[in-house]
């Protein structure tokens, strides 16, 4: 038993020479270092990752792990790891790099201007509607942001969350009823996300956005891109139908394939609608952008679990949904 409480908890083999402060695991420097670099080396999606202790998971603060690694594993780490990172996808035109989001301090403009900004385009909107049941749909997207950001009031947590999640999809019904408001509507929808000052809370919201508003247009050269699969815009028409259409289209021998592939291995995400791709494996699927973890074959959230007897009737449905995309 002794022999056992002397050794590196990761490899079994080699004595423990240091023990972690907050819960006293205890590794060999070597497989320590290694965990920390494979673990950094992983760390670039758009979400912060937190090094944990790889037998009890508790979180190893930065100022102990960073003592067994070089300064480069360091850099790195906090490189891939800054709040608000953007999703960015490149024109297919300019390769530009396109970023439709940003933090609440990158373009340097206060809460209140952009408050201002808000109310001003949202007034805007209203008087470009063309018909009643729009300028509805405008007045309760007003309504909603006037209560929630009404002049000296308290921006409690998860305030911002909900104004998004009550204005961004209204702002969609509006331009899926009159498309010459798409730009004004999407510039709204990107201030609200900006509101955020939460990272992991602002990451949901960019892709509340993408997955309401997927055309930008590249800054560089003018063209436009859809934000979801990468490929041009293509308003109206999801991304899996127009990969479909573009292939028809197609006599190019090179591009049937790639599409191909695309559409036999890819499919947007339940929760974000980008595109991801599965090569091989089991049905549970990580979304490398937006977190959402779900099941590959059905769509449904992976969590969602089938209590008591499965409805049979609403699996094979889900199922169904899927293979005819």
């Amino acid at each position: 038993m002794y022999f056992w409480l002397q050794r590196c908890s990761i490899c079994l083999d080699q004595t423990y020479n240091l023990c972690l402060e907050s819960c006293r695991d205890q590794f060999c420097k070597d497989c320590f270092s290694r965990y920390i670099e494979e673990t950094v080396n992983q760390s670039w999606g758009l979400g912060v990752t937190r090094i944990k202790c790889p037998v009890c998971q508790e979180i190893i603060n930065q100022a102990e792990w960073s003592r067994y690694v070089s300064p480069e594993i360091v850099a790195k780490y906090n490189k891939f790891n800054q709040p608000y990172r953007p999703y960015s996808r490149y024109c297919i035109t300019c390769q530009h790099s396109i970023s439709p989001c940003q933090s609440p301090n990158a373009q340097g403009i206060s809460r209140e201007s952009r408050l201002a900004n808000i109310a001003k385009d949202l007034d805007l909107l209203s008087k470009s509607a063309k018909n009643a049941s729009l300028s509805i749909l405008i007045h309760e997207a007003t309504q909603h942001f006037l209560s929630t950001c009404q002049k000296g009031s308290t921006f409690r947590v998860g305030r911002t969350q909900e104004l998004c999640q009550q204005v961004i999809p209204i702002l969609h019904q509006v331009v899926l009823n009159q498309m010459d408001l798409y730009c004004l509507a999407s510039s709204i929808s990107k201030q609200l996300v900006a509101l955020e000052i939460i990272p992991e809370a602002w990451k949901h919201a960019q892709f509340r956005h993408i997955s309401y508003f997927p055309m930008e247009i590249c800054m560089n050269c003018g063209d436009t891109l859809c934000l979801q699969c990468g490929e041009t815009a293509h308003l109206g028409l999801g991304c899996l139908d127009y990969l479909k259409a573009k292939l028809k289209g197609s006599t190019d021998a090179e591009l049937i394939s790639t599409i191909q592939w695309k559409l036999n291995n890819t499919r947007p995400c339940p929760n974000c609608s980008v595109m991801i791709n599965r090569d091989e494996g089991c049905n549970k699927v990580d979304c490398l952008q937006c977190g959402y973890r779900f099941c590959w074959k059905c769509g449904s959230a992976w969590t969602q679990a089938e209590l008591g007897v499965p409805d049979m009737h609403a699996i094979d449905a889900r199922r169904q949904s899927i293979q005819t995309l």
